[in-house]
């Protein structure tokens, strides 16, 4: 997938409308998490050509005009939401899934030098993962598809896919419930 096409996935996730150039371009200046995504996007873009002069300048007008930090070394699927823009930190090497939702002052990082048995030291975040305001995912550890992670949590531990966790270290508290059903997802 292209630059572009996570472009348009991401609009899709911030309007319901079908996304066009203009709309994408109108879009990034009236939201500034979608400006957060169209400058990373561009940015990677850039640095997957080995222009890294220029990923790093998109990596700096990001925070200086969205007040957020995102690593152009991350990897981000498409649909990503970014609901408040605000002192949000994804360092690099951290992986991302499709449809992923997160808050104000989000961040994901390393843990004092942990890496695991790939030798990652950051978090891996699985597809439909939404992540509260404040809360802080350090270290290599993966979040399951669907999971939620509540705000102001401290993540240093695996969570597993469709659990709720919450907690400062965060704990698993229970599993996830489809809202339009009486199963668990």
């Amino acid at each position: 997938m292209g630059t572009i096409a996570f472009l348009k996935k991401d609009f899709v996730r911030y309007s319901k409308a079908k996304p066009s150039t203009l709309k994408v371009f109108r879009l990034a200046m009236a939201k500034p998490g979608f400006r957060a995504m169209f400058l990373y996007r561009l940015g990677r873009s850039l640095k997957d050509k080995r222009l890294s002069f220029l990923a790093g300048l998109c990596q700096r007008i990001m925070h200086h005009a969205c007040h957020c930090y995102i690593s152009v070394t991350a990897d981000i699927g498409p649909g990503f939401l970014i609901a408040h823009v605000g002192g949000i930190v994804v360092g690099g090497k951290t992986v991302i899934g499709k449809n992923c939702d997160i808050r104000q002052n989000v961040t994901f990082g390393g843990n004092f030098s942990k890496k695991d048995e790939q030798g990652r030291s950051q978090p891996t975040l699985s597809d439909g993962v939404s992540i509260g305001a404040g809360a802080c995912i350090l270290g290599p550890v993966k979040i399951g598809e669907n999971a939620i992670i509540g705000a102001n949590s401290v993540v240093t531990r695996d969570v597993p896919a469709n659990m709720i966790a919450s907690g400062i270290p965060a704990r698993v508290l229970k599993e996830r419930w489809d809202i339009n059903s009486d199963r668990k997802l």
